[in-house]
């Protein structure tokens, strides 16, 4: 018995055929999402190891500096320096103090 054409049996197939293709599709949107997923997570994980390599590079810079402040701003190395050599102590007890004039500061302002 056919309806319009179209036997019972041919619109099972179709229906199985149609089955199948949207499970191929749904599985191949799945594949697709699954290995963009994994692959801008690797990429992160690759962007956070170069960060993190940087990250330490630019702390020990930071230490090597921190070290060199210290040696420059220590008593042995102001007492070495070439301004300090060429300071005279003076003759006298007697210290005159100059008072900075105040009119001509705040005049600027």
């Amino acid at each position: 018995m056919t309806t319009g054409g179209i036997s019972p049996r041919s619109q099972m197939r179709f229906g199985f055929v149609s089955l199948v293709m949207v499970m191929f599709g749904f599985m191949t949107l799945m594949s697709v999402i699954s290995l963009t997923s994994l692959t801008s997570q690797a990429t992160m994980g690759y962007e956070i190891e170069k960060l993190e390599a940087q990250k330490e590079e630019l702390v020990s810079d930071m230490e090597v500096n921190d070290m060199l402040i210290l040696e420059a701003r220590s008593l042995d190395t102001i007492m070495g320096s070439a301004v300090v050599l060429n300071m005279v102590r003076a003759d006298s007890d007697v210290v005159a103090y100059i008072e900075p004039v105040v009119t001509v500061a705040s005049s600027a302002y």
